[in-house]
Order: C-alpha cells, then sequence, then structure tokens
C-alpha cells in the first residue's frame, strides 16, 4: 500500500510562535480531491505555507508521500508538489511559452538548458490546457482566465503528485472557474495527482471534490463527505451568518447560500441595544447592529479593551473603566444610565471575573425591570469567579426568562426591530 499523500499529525504553527493552526491531523490519500474551507482567519493559508515549507511547525509532524517534510530539500518539495496560487505576476515580458517553461526549471537542472524532452514535456502541457495558441503572447496581457489556464499549463509540465489550488479560481468569472476545474479534475484523473483546493466557494468545493475540510480558528471541525460537512448547522457556527443549504434531487449538487441578514421594514432604527462585552467578545455584534441601525451602547469595558476601541471607532456611547480594574460604583452608575434607556440587553461571549461580574447583576436588574435580556449561551464555562456566582447569575436570568443564543445569526432575529415595535405600540 502506497504512502499517502499528505499526512498532518498534531500540527500546531504559526507565525513569531503564535500559533494560527492548533493541533490539526489529518491525512489525505493519494489521488484524492480535497478542499479546505473556512472563513477568513480560519488558518487555511497558513496550512498551505506549512506544506510548500514557508512556514515550519511550531509542533506536530508532517509527511509527504510517506517523507517527512522537515528532512525534504526545496527542490525535492519542487518535484513533488505544485502550486496554482490566486494570481500570479512576472517582473518582465515573458511570453506565455517562457512561463510554462518555469516549471521544467523547479526540476530540471539549473546550470543546463531544456533538453528536448522538456521542451515535449512543455509542448505538451500547453496543448493539454489549450494555451498552444498564446504561446508567443506577453503573459501580463493576456485575460485572468488565460492566465490560470498557463499557471496550469506550469504545473503540469512539472508533472507534481500534488497540486495545492490557493483560491485559484476566486479572481474568475462562473465560466472559467467551471473550465479551470474541468482541467483540475483531468490532471487528477489522467495524471493520477492528488489535489487539496483552499478555496472560499462553498460550491465549487462540494462539486468537485469528494471530501472537505473545515476550519475555523486553526481547528479542524468537520471533515467529510460534503453533505456532512455543509450543513445549516456547522455553517452557521463557523460563519457566523444564517444559510441555507439545498441538495438537488437526481444529481446531489449542493448549493449555499447565505440568508439576507436584515429585511429593510425590520430595521433596527429608533430602536436601543445596550451590549455588554469584552475582550473582543461583543465586536462582531456591535458592528451587526451597527450596520441594522441600532443606537447601540456598550459597557462596563476597560480601557484599551478591544471591544472599548471598536465601540469608540463606531461612534457608540461607552460607560468606561480604567484599564484592568475592577468596575467601580461609579462606573457601574453610568452603564445603569445606558441599560435604562436602552429597549434590550445583549450579553456577549465574555468571561467573567470579580472584576466585572457587577454586569451581571446590573442586567439582573434590568431583566426584573420587564426589558428583554439576550444572553450568550455557555456563561458557566467562562466563569472565573472564586464563588461561581455569574453562573448562578446566569441561572437565575435564565429562570426569569432571559434568552439564549449561539451565534450572531441566531442572535439578530431575536431582537426587537422596527416592524415589532409598531406591533406593540
Amino acid at each position: 500500500m502506497s504512502a499517502p499523500a499528505l499526512t498532518f499529525n498534531a500540527v500546531t504553527a504559526g507565525y513569531r510562535k503564535t500559533p494560527i493552526l492548533q493541533d490539526v491531523s489529518f491525512t489525505i490519500p493519494e489521488g484524492e480531491i480535497a478542499s479546505i474551507i473556512g472563513p477568513n482567519g480560519a488558518g487555511k493559508t497558513t496550512l498551505l505555507r506549512v506544506i510548500t515549507g514557508l512556514v515550519k511547525p511550531i509542533r506536530g509532524t508532517i509527511s509527504l508521500f510517506g517523507h517527512p517534510l522537515e528532512n525534504l530539500r526545496a527542490a525535492e518539495r519542487a518535484r513533488l508538489v505544485g502550486v496554482v496560487p490566486q494570481s500570479m505576476e512576472t517582473p518582465m515580458a515573458f511570453t506565455v511559452e517562457e512561463v510554462v517553461m518555469t516549471g521544467m526549471v523547479r526540476t530540471a537542472n539549473r546550470f543546463h538548458p531544456p533538453t528536448a524532452e522538456d521542451r515535449a514535456r512543455v509542448e505538451r502541457a500547453m496543448a493539454y490546457t489549450d494555451v498552444s495558441d498564446l504561446r508567443f503572447r506577453v503573459y501580463a496581457e493576456l485575460s485572468a482566465g488565460e492566465k490560470q489556464r498557463v499557471v496550469i499549463a506550469m504545473v503540469v509540465a512539472q508533472d507534481p503528485r500534488l497540486v495545492l489550488m490557493d483560491e485559484a479560481t476566486s479572481h474568475l468569472d462562473i465560466n472559467h472557474r467551471l473550465e479551470i476545474m474541468t482541467l483540475v479534475e483531468r490532471i487528477n484523473r489522467d495524471h493520477g495527482a492528488t489535489v487539496l483546493m483552499i478555496s472560499h466557494d462553498l460550491n465549487l468545493s462540494a462539486e468537485y471534490c469528494r471530501r472537505l475540510i473545515l476550519l475555523d480558528h486553526g481547528r479542524i471541525v468537520a471533515d467529510g463527505a460534503p453533505q456532512t460537512v455543509l450543513t445549516e448547522q456547522q455553517l452557521k457556527a463557523v460563519y457566523h451568518c444564517d444559510v441555507n443549504v439545498q441538495t438537488a434531487v437526481g444529481t446531489g449538487s449542493i448549493t449555499v447560500t447565505p440568508a439576507r441578514r436584515w429585511m429593510p421594514d425590520r430595521s433596527g432604527s429608533g430602536i436601543r441595544i445596550h451590549v455588554v462585552g469584552g475582550g473582543g467578545s461583543a465586536a462582531e455584534i456591535m458592528r451587526q447592529l451597527n450596520l441594522c441601525e441600532y443606537t447601540v451602547t456598550a459597557g462596563a469595558l476597560n480601557a484599551g479593551d478591544t471591544d472599548t476601541d471598536l465601540a469608540t471607532a463606531l461612534g457608540l456611547e461607552v460607560a468606561v473603566e480604567k484599564p484592568f480594574s475592577p468596575i467601580t460604583p461609579a462606573t457601574l452608575d453610568a452603564t445603569r444610565k445606558l441599560v435604562t434607556l436602552a429597549d434590550a440587553v445583549v450579553v456577549a461571549g465574555l468571561p467573567f471575573g470579580p472584576g466585572n461580574v457587577a454586569n451581571l447583576v446590573l442586567v439582573q436588574e434590568t431583566l426584573t425591570a420587564g426589558k428583554p435580556v439576550f444572553l450568550m449561551r455557555g456563561i458557566e464555562t467562562r466563569d472565573f469567579t472564586p464563588d461561581h456566582s455569574a453562573t448562578r447569575l446566569a441561572e437565575s436570568l435564565r429562570t426569569s426568562g432571559a434568552r439564549e443564543w449561539d451565534t450572531p445569526a441566531d442572535l439578530l432575529p431575536l431582537l426587537p426591530s422596527r416592524e415589532c415595535k409598531r406591533t406593540m405600540n
């Protein structure tokens, strides 16, 4: 039995010792077409850079076709791995033929001119990708679709065993995306190359890949066939928005479409929402509420906190405490004034300790006064108070009618809106 094309074993990697990938493990069998998907910042690009040797793992091991990656010299990696980038530019006016020939430079002797066999491989690669008629054209003058075909011709000439595609179709129209993916399928089928795509396009990945690996915050959250990975529940949790997933009868093709976040007649105009956050936990919520035209206030927050900085940048009114200080009575009173004016209170996924648990006490007062409270689930896992008072307060809030949510996509439909307010009035 041949060795897998690629194996990640408990790999942690990042930049300047700051981890981006966290304990990632997976195996890609030889001959497979797979796609790494996930939101911005999930770690997809870092993973690709680890495979190509541009980023060294902090911990863990990686193998290419049974060989430890750390033991492979750059020339050996070039024989095994070809990369189709999102886009490629050339510093000089190289022709198409010259660009495709650079695929041979990676594997040929740099001190000798290309052999007749090398030139024959370049001819086959150009014919295979239908760029032979472009051979004398300057690469920089081609359209985006033509450029990608030339890059794939370069990779075909290289004849690697593993092809990495880094958002290779993101700048192309629908027709050229399908054309490029058809070429990739042929490389997989005719040359036996393993293909690993890094992609934001969930629909394209589902159509052409038999396996998807979903990353979020540097960790694998799902790994399997498209129908098991692309579920509404998993995508909502990772992408923090509502999505609709449909499977076509007969073909089994999967289509993922984002649901519209907010209808114009359900905007938050004229409605005040107070957000309790900290440590960046409320950043996405405040951004979305602001986009939906809510009047947003926040606090109590510490000066210099990520959420404080974002709220200030958005022009929100914030009750601010000194950096790294517990909430004082004066700051709590300032927060209470903001809460009193609010139509509802949202508690984000912040950790609670002795210094900020007073926020929950204030939220309890608000709920008792009859205002709706929306609580991010799981406070007990973020309770760092010595007497577990945050957990007890959270339970009391739930018992008294606070509604729980998991993601901003869950939260938005729960909040009062302009339409709801007209109905209540």
